[in-house]
C-alpha cells in the first residue's frame, strides 16, 4: 500500500469506510481495530499527518462558557463564534493556565504538534462515543502551566480530520477509560 495524497477537504468529505481517506487515516484504523501492527515509519507518518490536522479552522464554536472573557479586544458573548483552537486556547491557557503564563495561541498549537511528534509521547486509539480516533500523550514537564497537570492529551477525530482536543486532564491518564470512549489501544506507551 503507497502514500496516496488527498487533501483534507476531500479527506473529511469522504465516508470513513470508504477508500478516500488518506493513507494515515487508514493506518490508523488498521491499528484501532488490531488487523495490524503499525511500523516505527508507519506510526511516524501518521503523527506527521496528525501534527498537521489541526483544530477545524472554521468560525463554528459558541463561546459558551467565555462569555466576558477578552479576545482580540472586544469581550465574548455565550453567542459569539470563535474557532475550537480558540475555544480551547481560551479555556486551557487564558483561563485554566494549564500552559505557562504568556503563552499565546500561536505557541500553544506549536505546542500541540510538538507534543504530538515527541518520541516520548503515547500513542493510543478508542473510540469516544462511537468515533474512532488517536490519542497522544505526554508528561507536560516544561508546558506545564500554574494550574496545569502532569499529562497533555490531544485527541484525533479519524472522521472529521482534526484535533478535537488538547488539554492537560486533572485525572491524567485514568481519562482515557472515562465514560463514552472505549476500545483503548496502546500504539506506543508514553516514556
Amino acid at each position: 500500500m503507497g502514500y496516496r495524497h488527498y487533501s483534507k477537504a476531500h479527506a473529511r468529505a469522504a465516508p470513513i469506510a470508504g477508500s478516500a481517506l488518506p493513507w494515515a487515516d487508514h493506518l490508523i484504523l488498521e491499528a484501532a481495530t488490531g488487523a495490524r501492527e503499525l511500523s516505527p515509519d508507519e506510526l511516524q507518518q501518521v503523527l506527521e499527518h496528525v501534527a498537521q490536522a489541526g483544530f477545524d479552522p472554521a468560525p463554528n464554536v459558541p463561546a459558551v462558557g467565555l462569555a466576558g472573557v477578552v479576545w482580540e479586544g472586544r469581550a465574548l458573548k455565550g453567542r459569539d463564534r470563535i474557532t475550537n483552537a480558540e475555544r480551547h486556547y481560551l479555556r486551557h491557557v487564558n483561563l485554566g493556565h494549564e500552559w505557562p503564563a504568556g503563552t499565546s495561541l500561536k505557541a500553544y498549537l506549536a505546542s500541540i504538534q510538538a507534543v504530538i511528534t515527541d518520541g516520548r509521547s503515547g500513542v493510543a486509539t478508542s473510540r469516544y462515543q462511537g468515533q474512532w480516533q488517536l490519542t497522544v500523550v505526554r508528561r507536560s514537564q516544561d508546558l506545564r502551566g500554574p494550574d496545569g497537570f502532569e499529562w497533555i492529551l490531544v485527541d484525533y477525530r479519524v472522521v472529521i480530520g482534526y484535533w478535537v482536543t488538547a488539554y492537560q486532564p486533572r485525572d491524567g491518564l485514568r481519562v482515557l477509560h472515562s465514560p463514552g470512549r472505549g476500545d483503548v489501544r496502546w500504539l506506543r506507551r508514553p516514556t
